[in-house]
């Protein structure tokens, strides 16, 4: 028997439904991850101001975060295993709360990313160590509800992050939404400590770990970080990027055969090798690169461009969350009816809807078609990943679906932690020939720009400025204009990246539908065929 069906198995007599201990167990453990990262984006600029950083030092938490939650995903499957799923799952949430103690009380950078890289660590540990038994506590006559509560809990986490995020902003304090992150795993703690049963040695797997890829693994994340911190600001040329992507490169490919050899894989990518799982995980890592992409993209225009309200922010991460709640249903009342490939698609269509309209967004866009579009990034994009994920899980022998969800995960959630700092990137890159290009067109000598600098200074000259005061200031209105435009052409180019990565997403969920099906979250129980009782004439007949 499994380890998670022992754990379910051996659960301490308690009225509560398992189901629901184990869900709580789950959000509040993992939510928080999610629910930071989104937050911190939005508020960073409080952080900075408030800690006297940098823009690019703003950038370094959450790159370090990032990286120790994917190192946290296969090591977290290795050591529940190993040690059990009480003694792994209350170990790593109290370090998430060590983690959270330290960000809520930073007094500097240092101490901001080294609570950012526990969390990350520890949460990452947490995501394979308890959603396994939440997805077995289910009893199975309703166990299309894990559907329900994963989409609700983890991705309504990232939905309320934005929302406190901007809360936050508004409010020019941040160190109370880390304060939040430390109700949860307290909770976590004592809930855990309560209701998760003790185990024998002789219910744990005792397999040994691979070292040699955990030294792999962690060595490669940390050779990644160096040029995932200078990338934005010095480009592909400089000594500090390049050279380490070439050493990071060298190190996948021997993390990967280092693995592919081992009796007892970190990664095992060799269970991916199926037709069901190649297209479900190519749903679930696509569609996370697209939710990067168009948060990074969206809170930028809405941000930068739009010049939107706190209040408006809120009410679009709102119709965000409605999106994930929306899906939440829909993907509870119909996976089993119509698999992971169909339900990808509509996800996809989704998401198709809001890259075109994004992709030629204006300042003048209507914040009412801009909350229609959060309500469909939100149910697209976690209709998508969900689908993908829960189908490769269940995409072949139900004994190897553990080995299938840690190599998707740390795919998953490594691409997502490569994407985010090339996103930033790219979008520098683009603002910067978008400007010039704007600067290049725009001439003195052109009758349009005189006749409009003339409007300008007569408008200045008018509200009391001096003549040499108009002046400069229509050059510098020209300048912010400018900068403004270039930076609405960068968002629209990673919209365009978001309307492929649209079409990749459906490409792969019409691949996933070719497939088939797929296995049912909810199994039809078997009857046991009992033969007929004998008659009376047969009965009396044998007596005889």
């Amino acid at each position: 028997m499994s380890q998670p069906d022992e754990t379910i198995r051996d659960a301490k007599n308690i009225s509560i439904p398992k189901y629901l201990i184990m869900t709580v167990l789950t959000i509040f453990s993992i939510g928080p991850q999610y629910f930071l990262n989104l937050s911190y984006t939005l508020n960073q600029v409080v952080i900075q101001n408030g800690l006297h950083l940098t823009t690019g030092d703003m950038r370094m938490p959450s790159i370090f975060s990032n990286l120790a939650f994917a190192l946290g995903v296969p090591l977290g499957r290795v050591l529940s295993r190993r040690f059990g799923i009480r003694n792994s799952y209350l170990a790593f949430i109290f370090v998430f709360l060590c983690g959270a103690l330290i960000d809520a009380f930073s007094a500097g950078l240092i101490s901001l990313i080294v609570g950012r890289v526990i969390q990350g660590l520890s949460a990452g540990m947490l995501f394979l160590t308890i959603l396994p038994v939440k997805l077995v506590s289910f009893p199975n006559k309703f166990r299309h509800l894990f559907l329900f509560f994963v989409i609700t809990g983890l991705f309504g986490s990232s939905a309320l992050g934005a929302v406190f995020g901007s809360l936050s902003l508004s409010a020019d304090t941040w160190r109370w939404v880390f304060i939040l992150n430390i109700c949860s795993p307290i909770l976590c703690l004592v809930i855990g400590f309560l209701t998760l049963p003790k185990q024998a040695s002789a219910q744990r797997v005792n397999h040994s770990i691979d070292k040699t890829g955990v030294f792999l693994l962690s060595l490669l994340m940390i050779v990644l970080a160096v040029p995932f911190i200078h990338l934005q600001e010095s480009g592909f040329h400089s000594l500090y990027v390049w050279p380490f992507f070439l050493a990071a490169f060298i190190l996948l490919g021997l993390f990967i055969m280092t693995d592919l050899r081992a009796e007892h894989p970190l990664v095992p990518f060799d269970s991916l090798w199926t037709a069901k799982s190649v297209s479900g995980t190519i749903m679930a890592v696509v569609s996370h690169i697209a939710l990067i992409v168009a948060l990074a993209g969206i809170n930028g225009f809405l941000e930068n461009i739009a010049d939107t309200s706190f209040e408006n922010i809120t009410r679009f991460y709102l119709c965000f969350f409605m999106g994930i709640l929306a899906t939440a249903i829909l993907s509870t009342l119909l996976y089993d009816h119509l698999g992971a490939g169909i339900l990808g698609c509509i996800g996809a269509f989704q998401m198709m809807i809001v890259g075109i309209g994004w992709r030629s967004i204006q300042p003048e866009v209507s914040m009412n078609s801009l909350y229609v579009h959060a309500f469909l990034l939100g149910g697209g994009v976690s209709m998508v990943l969900v689908s993908g994920a829960l189908g490769t899980a269940l995409a072949g022998d139900i004994h190897q679906a553990s080995k299938r969800s840690v190599s998707l995960h740390f795919i998953r959630n490594f691409a997502g932690a490569a994407a985010a700092p090339v996103l930033g990137w790219f979008a520098s890159i683009k603002n910067t020939v978008h400007y010039e290009t704007i600067r290049g067109n725009i001439s003195q000598s052109d009758p349009e720009i005189q006749l409009e600098l003339s409007k300008m200074v007569r408008h200045f000259v008018d509200s009391g400025l001096s003549l040499g005061d108009a002046k400069n200031m229509a050059a510098y209105t020209v300048a912010v204009n400018a900068r403004k435009a270039s930076a609405l052409g960068a968002y629209h180019d990673l919209f365009t990246i978001l309307l492929w990565l649209a079409a990749i997403m459906l490409a792969a969920s019409i691949g996933k539908a070719a497939t088939g099906k797929g296995r049912s979250l909810v199994q039809k129980e078997k009857r046991l065929h009992l033969p007929e009782p004998a008659t009376a004439t047969n009965q009396h007949k044998e007596m005889g």
